[in-house]
């Protein structure tokens, strides 16, 4: 490129980047446009410390001095901390799946068997420590604002393991995803029967074909992946206290000297992503009650620095929080059995059940009402219909141009029906009236019969020329035939007279 054309280039966008540039207006004005100019100037000037207001302060400005407006978007973890405001403790202590009827019990036994289904499924994945906790943390995430009872539990499993892994940047397949948690299922089942895990038990474990059922469990877990995220509005991203356990311990000299300590707060971290402690309380929060229990709890407890105040509030961390955390973890470790999942999928199977027969017989009310409704508009205007015909027949017949044919039909009518009366009555008064009457009938009956007898002679007349004609032809066409007969016989025997040949001679 030459140096002209870029100057070129260079002058051409510098023009665009100052006509970017709101400038102020000239103060030379005359008298007429000095009052619209000054209503504009308020106006932008409202405008501007309107947009001020509004625009969000933690972003750094541009090279123009202004902050865009429209990036408001709140991604911080911390908002999923539901012990900020009362609608979230309100959460914390009646969670969705309560108002469908799920007891405290088994809502809390379904968020411990999901959490360990994705612990486990990330170790078989080979997926980093990282990612599983991001699983459990979605999980939880996602069941303090949906219902158990409504979503299956089993799919939002492997909608968490697989946006889990998105999230970590250790993307899996989600054929990967659907194998291992069928494999999970069925040590789950071998479990619960009570026999032992091992090789010989898990033989007849096979991988699943890619049938069918695969490829509705697939769907399954895509779409339950994306409703997982408009449920959480995109805001996936998890803080998580394993670096700040590390940092903790070195501040406090227990790199080097008390790595078992290091090691028994990591487990105690990895433990409480089971509970809801990261619903409840900040990743630095945790991270100083796991140290603090772990501390106390290894086999050669050491007493931590608490003059002359404790170490944790060093890191912004209250002492009754920490209390609370270590008594959730310690009441984890109280569980001695494992959560039944058939008895748990029986329960509620029984809920949804339920809430789908109440669905159908307000569907099937409602129906009934609309229906209800719906006859009583069609009788309603069935009978306006009805009256209005009525009403209009009778206004056709006031003013009809034709009433008076009409009515002169009418009138023609029973005059020949009077007539005909009338004759009948004749009949039966004054004898010679009657002769008179049958001598006419007679009359006019042998006339008729005598047309009768003509036509029917001249029938049996012609159906007699018919017949006769039939006949005729019938005759011809046996002569024909005999003689065709008689021809075809003499023409056969010279041919056989032909085909003889001589006899032989004697000698």
């Amino acid at each position: 490129m030459s140096t002209a054309s870029f100057l070129e280039m260079k002058r051409v966008a510098e023009a665009k980047v100052q006509s970017m540039i709101r400038h102020n207006k000239p103060t030379t004005t005359t008298a007429g446009t000095e009052e619209k100019d000054g209503k504009k100037d308020d106006a932008e000037d409202q405008f501007s410390t309107s947009d001020k207001q509004k625009e969000n302060l933690e972003i750094k400005p541009s090279s123009f001095g202004m902050r865009p407006i429209y990036s408001r978007v709140d991604i911080n973890s911390d908002k999923w901390l539901m012990t900020l405001d009362e609608s979230s403790r309100k959460k914390l202590d009646n969670p969705p799946s309560l108002a469908d009827g799920l007891s405290h019990e088994i809502e809390a036994e379904l968020r411990y068997l999901g959490c360990e289904l994705i612990q486990q499924g990330a170790i078989m994945l080979k997926l980093p420590q990282t990612a599983a906790a991001t699983g459990q943390i979605i999980f939880q995430r996602f069941y303090y604002q949906k219902s158990f009872v409504k979503y299956l539990f089993e799919h939002t499993v492997m909608a968490c393991l697989l946006l889990a892994s998105k999230i970590e940047e250790e993307p899996r397949r989600n054929r990967d995803v659907y194998n291992v948690f069928h494999r999970l299922e069925r040590l789950h089942r071998i479990q619960q029967s009570g026999a032992r895990i091992t090789k010989e038990s898990t033989k007849s474990i096979r991988t699943p074909m890619i049938d069918d059922t695969y490829i509705k469990a697939k769907n399954n877990m895509i779409l339950m992946e994306r409703r997982i995220l408009a449920t959480l509005g995109f805001v996936v991203h998890v803080k998580h206290p394993h670096r700040l356990i590390v940092a903790y311990c070195h501040a406090l000299g227990l790199t080097q000297s008390r790595v078992d300590i290091l090691q028994k707060a990591w487990n105690y971290m990895n433990d409480g992503l089971r509970t809801d402690i990261f619903m409840r309380y900040t990743p630095e929060t945790i991270a100083c009650a796991c140290i603090f229990l772990a501390a106390r709890t290894v086999e050669e407890p050491i007493a931590l620095p608490s003059t002359p105040f404790h170490w944790f509030e060093a890191f912004d961390t209250s002492d009754r929080d920490v209390q609370a955390i270590s008594l959730q973890l310690l009441r984890l470790y109280a569980r001695k059995r494992v959560a039944n999942w058939p008895r748990i999928n029986a329960e509620l199977d029984k809920l949804r059940d339920a809430i789908e027969a109440e669905k159908a017989a307000v569907k099937e009310a409602a129906e009934a009402k609309k229906a209800a409704v719906k006859a009583k508009e069609v009788a309603d205007k069935f009978g306006k219909m009805t009256a209005n015909d009525d009403r209009k027949e009778n206004d056709s017949r006031r003013s009809s141009p034709n009433r008076g044919d009409r009515d002169r039909k009418r009138e023609k009518e029973r005059d020949r029906e009077k007539d005909r009366k009338d004759k009948i009555r004749k009949r039966s008064p004054g004898r010679d009236r009657g002769r008179e009457y049958d001598r006419r009938d007679r009359d006019r009956n042998n006339d008729r019969r005598r047309e009768n007898n003509d036509r029917s002679d001249k029938s049996r007349n012609d159906r007699r020329k018919r017949s006769r004609s039939r006949s005729r032809s019938r005759d011809r066409l046996k002569e024909y035939s005999k003689a065709r007969v008689h021809n075809v016989r003499k023409t056969l025997g010279k041919q056989r007279d032909d085909s003889e040949s001589p006899p032989k001679s004697r000698r």
